[in-house]
């Protein structure tokens, strides 16, 4: 039996600089094993002989953020490295006062594709594009000028092509895209490139090549369900792969292009991690970690709804009913709202949901225009329109809901949401009194002072197609904080103390604003954390914060 042995190859640092959410910061082995290649943030004496004194110069100054990291930006640059995989001395390949990320190998390891956005202000637009380097001369090589963004590409096993997820947004951000990614195909010496799977017409992610250099296996949400999906680069047929009527998250494929390893969840299942043979027609349970807690634990499983909205749009929701359901009493509703605005509700374990119905509350969620997974017309549904249509398909979801299932007290009806579910939740008290309590947490409240003092500047020019300053009339519109005297729902506020993505100030304002209009309401600070998703808590902010909420709908509910 060999002996493991690890051996240190070189320091490797992350800047705190955030790109985007599809940046790769990645480690990769050529395909001959001879080279590892990584990206590294070199570090650089900023030191400032009055430490007094914060000398900003660039647009994004800010970081993310949150836990472990920095709240202002290092400014390092990433830049493209290899060392051999025995050990030596690593090889700067990129160069310039530019980031480059997300790298892939060519199948002969002469080649590196990367991501740069090499423009003349990259902290202004989100215009990056496919670069390679050779790895012998360092020559570095442009291989898409398209106005839009390019993410992670990955070589063709044949070394003919690169495939790479894009959107063609000429305004576009880097935080939640309106336009769906989809895959481009670009010859690995420079050429014309092309979209594969626009027909398709649904949000593209994990692309990862066929060993016949023919199919691209991608993931893709459908109606609330992610399955794994194969296009053909010559026909541009598609085929749906692997579809476990739940959501998954991450695949690997087997070199033989049959088999996979994968991760999926379904609303009373946390993820597992599953072994597919033969496209399917075998499927081994790999992980059990959550067996014996899924045991002692009661979930309820969701009911699907579908409604025709105010102008005749289909819409998807789900309902939960609480725990030890009885048909013949009547119950609490809390109708929970998704954040992005463009991410998707579905067939995914979300714990809040079973938390709520374990409390004795029955749970609406929905997927209102905006959401992906409904093709591309239904993502820019809410494009200069924040709590427009989406508000409508909310409320009109409620009520087809109450409709319904008579088992549903009207009178006693909750609502919460994180980051734009936040927004959602500040809009709606500010335009109905229906709902006895609320919870927003991380939400905007005025997308004005948002607009220029978020990490995500991009996102309110990118939603509202222009700067803020151009917006001033529509962005003052659509923020919940203009109609804050019509409030009157009690509403707790939590947020992340060092959260640059939705600032604090948002809790700030719509806290000082509820306080102000008389208006029942507390403010939860948490210490140290960010925005992020929830689970990127520590373990006793979560609790209390899950405490928080289910207390703060049991003092304002009457159960």
């Amino acid at each position: 039996m060999k002996t493991k042995v690890t051996r240190f190859l070189t320091k490797r640092n992350h800047s705190a600089h955030f790109i985007d959410h599809l940046e790769k910061k990645n480690v990769v082995w050529s395909p001959d094993g001879r080279y590892i290649a990584y990206t590294h943030a070199e570090s650089t004496d900023i030191s400032s002989n009055n430490q007094g004194v914060r000398v900003i110069n660039r647009l994004l100054y800010k970081t993310k953020g949150g836990r472990s990291r920095s709240f202002y930006n290092d400014n390092l640059l990433t830049h493209v490295y290899i060392i051999r995989s025995d050990g030596g001395i690593p090889q700067k390949l990129t160069q310039g006062d530019f980031n480059n990320h997300s790298i892939a190998w060519s199948p002969d390891s002469t080649h590196i594709a990367f991501i740069s956005n090499r423009s003349a202000d990259e902290d202004d637009n989100q215009f990056n594009d496919l670069w390679k380097v050779d790895i012998a001369g360092k020559k570095t090589t442009r291989l898409t000028k398209e106005f839009g963004t390019a993410f992670q590409p990955i070589w063709s096993p044949d070394g003919a092509y690169i495939a790479y997820l894009a959107v063609s947004d000429l305004i576009s951000t880097n935080d939640s895209l309106g336009a769906d990614t989809h895959i481009q195909l670009v010859p690995a010496d420079g050429g014309k490139s092309e979209y594969l799977t626009k027909s398709l017409d649904r949000r593209i992610e994990n692309i990862c090549w066929h060993p016949n250099s023919k199919d691209i296996y991608f993931t893709a949400g459908n109606q609330g369900i992610t399955s794994i999906y194969a296009v053909s680069i010559i026909s541009l047929e598609i085929n749906v792969i692997i579809d476990d009527n739940g959501c998954i998250h991450n695949y690997s494929l087997h070199p033989n292009g049959v088999d996979f390893a994968y991760t999926c969840s379904n609303v009373t299942h946390p993820a597992k991690l599953y072994l597919s043979k033969d496209f399917r027609k075998t499927r081994i349970t790999i992980s059990q970690e959550n067996n014996e807690w899924l045991e002692q634990t009661t979930m309820v499983e969701a009911e699907t709804l579908w409604f025709n909205s105010f102008d005749g749009t289909r819409v998807q929701g789900w309902l939960l009913k609480p725990i030890d359901f009885n048909p013949e009493k009547t119950y609490p509703l809390i109708l929970v709202i998704h954040g992005g605005p463009h991410n998707m509700f579905g067939h995914e374990f979300d714990i809040r949901m079973q938390l709520l119905t374990n409390a004795g509350y029955g749970v609406l969620y929905i997927n209102p225009r905006g959401s992906h997974g409904y093709g591309q017309k239904f993502s820019y549904g809410n494009i200069r329109d924040w709590g427009g249509g989406d508000y409508q398909d909310l409320m009109l979801g409620l009520d087809e809901t109450l409709r319904v299932n008579k088992w549903i007290n009207a009178d006693l009806l909750g609502v919460t949401g994180q980051s734009y579910g936040g927004y959602m939740v500040n809009w709606i008290i500010t335009q109905t009194n229906r709902f006895k309590a609320a919870v927003t947490d991380g939400g905007i409240c005025n997308l004005i002072s948002f607009a220029g003092t978020s990490l995500y500047h991009s996102l309110i020019e990118s939603e509202f197609r222009g700067k803020a300053y151009d917006n001033y009339e529509l962005l003052w519109h659509c923020s919940p904080i203009r109609n804050i005297t019509n409030a009157s729902t009690p509403t707790l506020i939590l947020h992340g103390e060092i959260d640059n993505e939705v600032p604090l100030s948002q809790g700030d304002e719509m806290f000082v604003a509820l306080k102000k209009c008389k208006v029942e309401t507390e403010y939860v600070q948490y210490l140290g954390e960010g925005h992020g998703w929830r689970p990127e808590l520590t373990c006793e902010n979560q609790r209390d914060l899950n405490r928080r909420i289910i207390d703060w709908f049991d003092r304002f509910i009457v159960l």
